[in-house]
């Protein structure tokens, strides 16, 4: 053999996408796979510097990619911010901000992750119960869409700058909270650094090789830049800016696809709706538990359009978040709009619908026909449990219907949305594979959930030539689990553990 491995795996269980034989056995050279088969004929790659790893029997995936992950974001809210995650009651919410404060003590207190939905009080915290402190608050409900800040804050920020209703409640959604996140304080270029390694290395951690990460500042781009030229990248990244970052990008003449290996530029992010939690969702009919109310469209179509054709004509992917019915048709329009303007194809382009949480028979065939990719999040599922009562049961058969979007040929990739869901990768599998009483015949197999999780993911970053399934000539990004992930029972799937990951054949944990 004229070229040996640097690492060889054998006796294993490896799950190759592409094929119906077997392996138990890989080699490595150089950072990609240059052998994947049987135990026999990997000995033909082994050398005198060969280093050798026996499985034992473990089961190895293709290295798992978030499509869909506020990375920074995350890493942010947990070296910053008072975790809200979980609080049963507003009492607690308080009793976890003074303890943050306490340890702290900055100008502001920030929080994030609270839900409503499981307060004892099912309501939102006011203005009047965050005024039990004598400083600015903000707190962030966990899908970001909506925060409450006190009396404090609102006078920092200028009365005149927050709508009269908010005023009272201290409650601000959407746009209307922009006023509050321009006058609180921002990380330094330090702090940010920070947090992108720790949730880096977080999400090596659970198992994640690849994230789409989604940046909404110049700070945090540069700090993910810089930990990039010190060669300390654990994990590939393909950032999504926000349309808002678009101009300065242009400027520095960037376009999605530059960068290298380990960080690439993505889809440009726009905002088409709000969040189902925040209920500002735009639906084509009625919130069934609150009539009168169908969300929030934050562009008119012709302004979405707009902005689509200036991503599209400037060389970049867009990525458009929408999650109600109406948001997503949307989208649509401007999508097809734009390519039949150009002439061009969206298997070329690939321009996608972040979230597409509640669909239609109509646009589940439209999106096929357009080749539109969607990054879906399997947790909101179970999460998000109140959605049912949100749109009704007759709407809820189109919600997350992720079995229905992959068999009429929606190109679908699977994200968790961190800090709004948890950075765990094997929660999400099982919620995939599981989901809920009223939509299991929406299920995915495991076998397709790890397929979309991997594979799903690089075909939404144009990097499946390279990444994505354990074939020989692609880099060796791959996990290695402690159990068998595609025979044990679904409910013991959030057991599972990483034994082992690469990257680029190196071995990071």
């Amino acid at each position: 053999m004229s070229q040996t491995a640097d690492i060889i795996l054998t006796h294993g269980k490896v799950f190759i996408l592409s094929q119906t034989v077997p392996a138990s056995a890989v080699a490595i050279r150089n950072g990609r796979f240059v052998y994947v088969g049987s135990d026999d004929e990997v000995e033909d790659y082994i050398g005198s510097n060969t280093e050798q790893i026996d499985l034992e029997s473990r089961t190895v995936i293709p290295g798992l990619i978030d499509s869909h992950v506020h990375l920074l974001y995350y890493g942010r809210n947990k070296l910053l911010r008072a975790d809200l995650n979980g609080c049963k009651s507003i009492k607690e919410i308080i009793q976890r901000l003074q303890a943050h404060d306490e340890k702290r003590c900055g100008e502001w207190i920030l929080g994030w992750g609270f839900d409503q939905e499981i307060l004892a009080e099912r309501r939102f915290p006011t203005r009047h119960e965050l005024d039990h402190f004598n400083k600015p608050v903000l707190i962030s409900r966990l899908c970001g869409h909506a925060c409450v800040v006190n009396s404090k804050a609102i006078e920092l920020v200028g009365p005149e700058k927050i709508p009269d209703s908010a005023r009272d409640t201290g409650l601000l959604t959407e746009e209307d909270m922009n006023p509050v996140w321009e006058a609180m304080p921002q990380p330094t270029f330090k702090e940010m650094v920070e947090a992108a390694e720790f949730a880096a290395a977080k999400a090596l951690a659970t198992g994640l090789t690849s994230v789409h990460c989604l940046v909404s500042s110049q700070t945090e781009l540069d700090a993910l830049r810089h930990i990039n030229r010190q060669s300390q990248l654990p994990i590939r990244f393909y950032v999504q800016p926000s349309y808002e970052m678009l101009d300065s990008l242009l400027a520095e003449g960037l376009k999605t696809g530059n960068g290298d290996e380990m960080l690439r530029m993505g889809a440009i992010k726009i905002f088409a709706d709000g969040s189902m939690g925040a209920r500002t969702a735009a639906l084509k009919e009625d919130f069934a538990d609150d009539p009168g109310n169908n969300g929030i469209l934050l562009h008119s179509d012709e302004e979405l359009t707009d902005m689509v054709r200036k991503v599209h004509n400037s060389g970049w992917q867009v990525a458009i978040h929408a999650i109600g019915d109406r948001a997503v048709e949307q989208a649509v329009n401007a999508i097809e709009t734009v390519l039949i303007e150009t002439g061009e194809d969206n298997r070329t382009r690939r321009h996608r619908i972040e979230h597409a949480s509640l669909l239609n028979e109509d646009l589940v065939f439209r999106m096929a026909d357009l080749h539109i990719l969607a990054s879906v999040q399997p947790q909101f599922i179970i999460t998000d449990f109140w959605t049912i009562n949100r749109v009704g049961p007759e709407r809820y058969r189109w919600a997350y219907p992720f079995r229905t979007m992959l068999e009429v040929g929606i190109p679908l990739s699977l994200g968790s949305d961190c800090p709004v869901e948890n950075l765990d990768v094997f929660e999400l599998i099982y919620r995939a594979v599981s989901r809920d009483e009223h939509s299991q015949f929406e299920r995915l197999t495991v076998e397709e959930t790890i397929a979309l999780y991997s594979l799903g993911g690089a075909y939404a970053m144009f990097q499946e030539a390279n990444l994505g399934s354990i074939e020989v000539g692609k880099l060796a990004d791959f996990v290695v689990l402690n159990q068998d992930i595609f025979s044990i029972p679904k409910n013991e799937i959030p057991n599972c553990k990483i034994d082992k990951v690469f990257v680029g054949g190196k071995r990071k944990i």
